[in-house]
């Protein structure tokens, strides 16, 4: 019998940080409004879940050599994604 993989979820509330300005994008930027709708396909995102990371990646892949490099680990655990 195959098992459901449990994906971890992230806290309803996340660590705080101080906000910084955004002293560059101009109101006619802002206006422009491109912002749009993506999905799994186009915008693929990999969270690395671990401690209180949180940090965003673009593939697995790059989660893996982040968690070799910063965290000294090679886990699989604790990615949150919508590709899988």
């Amino acid at each position: 019998m195959a098992q459901t993989p449990v994906h971890p979820k992230l806290p309803s509330v996340l660590p705080s940080v101080p906000a910084l300005q955004d002293v560059e994008t101009t109101a006619e930027q802002v206006n422009a409004g491109h912002a749009r709708v993506t999905n799994p396909t186009e915008t693929p995102i990999f969270i690395c879940a671990m401690g209180n990371c949180y940090r965003l990646f673009a593939s697995r892949d790059r989660v893996m050599l982040h968690r070799k490099r910063d965290h000294d680990s090679e886990d699989q655990e604790d990615i949150i994604t919508w590709n899988e």
